[in-house]
């Protein structure tokens, strides 16, 4: 395993260019770049955030004191079993109203325990109600300019809301994003894909619902399914197939910014086994944060996710303690 210090952007570019990379353009938005890193809170060149479990404005401020920088971007969760919670979650909206901080929601396209739901009543028009209603209330408490994560992984095949038909798919996204619109038109909308070919959808741009109801393309990445524990697989993460460039250059082919609304350490046996798992990966931080500080004109947001499911968490008593000392060097 390899660890090394924090790369400069000048390593970090040599670097891609030695594997055959090259970044058009970075250097000339310079200026730019400048500008974004005044406005955000982390003083980064890019808005940077964090997912945490039960997260509050609280504990995000106290992660941000902890890493050194103020965090930018809060990724958060409803429950997602009713309708109910989709469109009506205020125990959430009431928590993040009046917070500093952008909130990214990670909403389902369906609840999970209502019988019968179905992306094709999606696309018929069956809950355009549910998702005005969603509009008006996220607009009551003051989060009608945030951005929702739809759908999120739907290239996979772990969630109900699946692209097994990517048409019709895309015309249940056009339904919902034209609904919320309705009633909170300032919501930024991120569709989201997992790094790699999916079990679900092997072409996820076949599921691209259109410029016109879309703000950013993200893309899930974590240390795994290659870890970068090697140059070659970091370098698989980042240009093979369907990897971070090729969703970064879709973005840009969109007029799109892009995003990577989860990325973080992977210890094995928890969401990847054995050789799959990166483990305390510090090179892979460093990577990652290379890689965010070369895209960050393009880059909208990144997020670390620090749920448990990973193994992945920083700070005191951490399993990841060299990837944890370099997040707190890095960011």
């Amino acid at each position: 395993m390899r660890f090394r210090t924090r790369p400069t952007i000048t390593a970090f570019v040599a670097g891609l260019a030695s594997v055959g990379l090259v970044l058009t353009g970075v250097f000339a938005y310079g200026a730019m770049a400048g500008t974004q890193a005044k406005a955000n809170r982390s003083g980064l060149a890019w808005p940077s955030g964090a997912y945490l479990p039960n997260a509050t404005p609280a504990s995000i401020d106290t992660f941000g004191a902890w890493r050194g920088d103020p965090v930018d971007v809060a990724t958060v969760w409803p429950s997602r079993g009713s309708w109910n919670d989709i469109v009506n979650p205020l125990w959430l909206y009431q928590r993040w109203q009046g917070s500093p901080v952008t909130v990214v929601f990670t909403e389902p396209m369906l609840p999970e325990n209502v019988s019968g739901v179905s992306i094709a009543a999606c696309a018929a028009g069956s809950y355009n109600s549910y998702w005005r209603q969603f509009g008006t209330n996220i607009s009551a408490y003051g989060l009608g300019n945030s951005i929702i994560r739809l759908g999120w992984e739907f290239n996979g095949n772990w969630y109900i809301w699946r692209a097994s038909n990517p048409s019709s798919w895309v015309q249940c996204w056009q339904q919902i994003v034209t609904s919320a619109r309705a009633t909170a038109p300032g919501l930024q909308w991120d569709w989201n894909v997992n790094r790699g070919v999916s079990s679900g959808l092997a072409d996820p741009t076949l599921a691209y619902p259109g410029d016109a109801y879309v703000n950013t393309v993200g893309v899930d990445s974590y240390d795994m399914w290659p870890p970068a524990t090697t140059s070659a697989n970091w370098n698989q993460q980042v240009n093979g197939t369907q990897g971070l460039m090729y969703w970064l250059m879709f973005a840009k082919a969109h007029g799109k910014q892009f995003a990577v609304p989860e990325w973080g350490n992977v210890m094995p046996g928890t969401t990847a086994s054995g050789s799959n798992a990166g483990g305390d990966d510090a090179a892979y931080v460093n990577d990652m944060a290379g890689f965010f500080q070369a895209h960050s004109v393009i880059l909208a947001w990144e997020s670390n996710f620090q749920g448990p499911s990973t193994g992945g968490v920083y700070g005191p008593g951490t399993s990841v303690p060299n990837a944890s000392a370099s997040y707190q060097a890095g960011f």
